[in-house]
């Protein structure tokens, strides 16, 4: 079987993850326009793989299906490779008259060393990828694997980041208890994960200086803060605290104002 490659492939790859995160997440698309910053129409075009996404988008849906971004922006990034669709054909030219005699084919145009490199270049990191994201699992041991285990569970992930300990690990039932999204300025939830027992808050839109934090009865307060613009470009969350979703509370702090807006569970 043949298998397509190159960056329009990677559009479509890149497409189809994307639908299977929505899905994920149970959206609709007019839910997930109203919980992003791209309308519906757009949406569909994304999913449908006729245009590429703002590379921002695609952080904040990963961050909605708690996916890790790093796969999904690596796809993103060899789907931008040709930097636009590629222009129609020339028309036919009006047929002319017919040679006497057979005509020898022209020698073919050699590739300049750099653009045959860069294609190579494409097509392997995109063949990396894809086999990252499609290729099926080791179906030749009949040893099932172990089911996957949190990294702790309860007071003991006090202080902890959820992603390391697997417990924001997509199907893990990971939901949102409490959430601030105002139409504009820096938004925030708090998320619990019935996996490892724990909770933490998150906050993204935000600025330099920005701060939020959480804390839950006898595990005391944990909070991160926004420290540069990489910070700023996505989701950051706060160190857990161990226990059920009851009684938690988060506040976000504006480092221009120090103005407070808390949530409680």
């Amino acid at each position: 079987m043949t298998h397509r490659s190159g960056p329009e492939h990677g559009l479509l790859v890149l497409a189809r993850e994307l639908a299977a995160l929505r899905a994920r997440t149970g959206l609709s698309l007019d839910a997930l326009a109203r919980r992003t910053t791209a309308s519906r129409s757009s949406w569909h075009r994304y999913l449908n793989g006729t245009l590429l996404p703002p590379r921002a988008l695609v952080q904040e849906l990963c961050a909605l299906a708690d996916e890790p971004p790093g796969r999904l922006l690596a796809l993103w990034d060899l789907a931008a490779e040709p930097g636009g669709p590629p222009p129609p054909p020339p028309p036919p030219s009006e047929p002319g008259p017919r040679p006497s005699r057979p005509v020898r084919d022209r020698a073919r145009p050699r590739l300049r060393r750099p653009v045959l490199t860069t294609v190579l270049a494409g097509g392997l990191a995109l063949a990396a990828v894809l086999a990252a994201v499609s290729l099926p699992r080791d179906s030749a041991s009949d040893s099932r694997p172990e089911p996957l285990r949190p990294g702790c569970t309860g007071a003991e992930c006090t202080g902890r980041s959820s992603q390391p300990q697997a417990c924001a690990i997509a199907g893990s039932g990971t939901r949102t208890v409490a959430e601030r999204r105002p139409e504009r300025g820096p938004s925030m939830d708090i998320r619990y994960s019935p996996f490892c027992e724990a909770s933490w808050a998150r906050i993204w839109f935000g600025r330099v200086g920005d701060r939020v934090e959480i804390s839950a009865p006898g595990q005391g307060t944990r909070w991160t803060e926004i420290k540069d613009r990489f910070d700023a470009e996505g989701y950051l969350s706060t160190p857990m605290v161990g226990g059920g979703p009851e009684g938690l509370k988060a506040c976000l702090i504006l480092g221009d104002t120090a103005e407070r807006h808390c949530l409680t569970s």
